[in-house]
């Protein structure tokens, strides 16, 4: 009866549960991308440079590329339900403990912990959502989940960069912390035990990643995250560089932004099943590029005319938000086509390679902006964009897919 009870009107299993997982990848979503809005508060408030508080970013994403290989190898055994506990309970700390930071070592040391957290998280709750529910519904309530992420970027990181602007950067870390504390009361209210997979041992993952068509997809993948976050990592900084706009203004960026990526997330679904995924994630890269472009003569026209330089930064900031986010699923589809014996241990690789892109962007961004000014940045994306559509180029020609590896099948 209890199961009968939750199922919505089309009959999905555990929606309670499903949309509590959301909410926790919502709030793990809100914290890895809302101190691109809080860089310089945090920078002024412990005395260091923009450059240096981005490499919070950095070390935040480092930490989720690295743990979610390695940390879900090593609790293979562990119960879902107590990873899922475990895991938000460690976020929750994190955020605490960035919220009280004394210093920025400490601060950097939360977010190392916050990143291992939220690798451990997202890939337990993506599991725990496909185990709950019936394979007509798996899809959706994926798609749920992840949705959080979306959500957390259209809305979370504007709100908490007003948050931050506003009152202070410790406040929107302390709410972060809050909505984790909410999600662990609601998942002991609805999450259903769940059967444990199959683990998956390292020696497994490595072997799929050194597929010729794997690994080029991932290196690719790298790459583009890279370019897009050298400038995203920043762009609260290079949005008032470039058009003069205060801390409401900021925000009005961001947010624009992150409705621009859920109108790309929903565009390449759609590309990729009429085009296929290679050219909608080439589709994606390309269109970055453009828009990269603009934004670099945005920012040159800005010395002469402000106003001008003021719209065609914002019509481009959009177009970047609505193509860049055409990658994240064709990517997706990308691996697994590749990797049609092992689909789950080729997604998560490529999880961790887009944070792996992530620390990248913001370790260049950073050490672009302690030599120049902030209007280089979206060239030095282009030169990563420009790397990664010709191994995406070449990737494409490597026609065969990995038909069997060794380790457990995907679960």
């Amino acid at each position: 009866m209890s199961g009968q009870r939750d199922r919505d009107r089309t009959g999905m299993p555990h929606r309670a549960a499903v949309l509590v997982l959301a909410l926790g990848a919502f709030a793990v979503g809100t914290d890895g991308y809302v101190t691109t809005g809080i860089l310089q508060p945090i920078a002024d408030d412990f005395h260091v440079s923009v450059a240096l508080a981005g490499q919070l970013v950095t070390f935040f994403a480092l930490s989720y590329a690295v743990s979610a290989p390695v940390l879900m190898t090593l609790t293979a055994n562990v119960g879902r339900r107590a990873m899922l506990h475990g895991s938000l309970g460690l976020f929750l700390f994190a955020n605490l403990l960035g919220a009280l930071a004394p210093g920025y070592p400490t601060l950097l040391t939360a977010r190392v912990l916050a990143g291992a957290s939220a690798a451990v998280y997202m890939n337990t709750a993506v599991a725990a959502a496909t185990a709950m529910t019936d394979e007509r519904h798996r899809g959706r309530a994926v798609a749920f989940v992840v949705g959080g992420l979306s959500l957390a970027t259209a809305l979370g990181v504007p709100l908490g960069t007003l948050v931050g602007a506003l009152g202070s950067w410790r406040a929107t870390l302390g709410l972060i912390a809050g909505l984790a504390a909410v999600g662990m009361v609601a998942l002991l209210l609805t999450l259903p035990a769940t059967p444990s997979p199959p683990p998956i041992t390292m020696s497994a993952r490595l072997r799929v990643a050194a597929e010729p068509a794997v690994l080029l997809a991932v290196l690719a993948n790298t790459c583009a995250v890279a370019g897009s976050f050298t400038v995203y990592t920043y762009l609260a900084v290079f949005a008032r560089d470039v058009t003069g706009l205060g801390a409401a203004g900021v925000s009005a960026v961001l947010f624009a932004w992150g409705v621009a990526a859920a109108a790309g997330t929903a565009a390449g679904g759609r590309i990729s099943d009429r085009r296929g995924p290679d050219r909608a994630y080439l589709t994606g890269l390309l269109g970055v590029v453009a828009a990269f472009a603009a934004l670099a003569l945005a920012a040159l026209v800005s010395r002469f005319a402000e106003g001008p330089a003021t719209v065609a930064f914002l019509l481009a900031t959009v177009a970047w938000g609505v193509l860049y986010w055409i990658v994240p699923g064709a990517q997706i589809q990308r691996v697994m086509d590749r990797a049609p014996a092992a689909p789950t241990i080729a997604v998560s690789v490529s999880s961790a390679s887009s944070y792996l892109g992530v620390a990248l962007g913001g370790g260049l961004g950073g050490a672009t902006l302690s030599v120049a000014s902030s209007p280089v940045l979206p060239l030095m994306g282009i030169v990563l964009l420009v790397v990664a559509t010709v191994l995406t180029t070449r990737q494409m020609k490597v026609k065969e897919p990995v038909v069997s590896c060794a380790g457990p099948p995907a679960s």
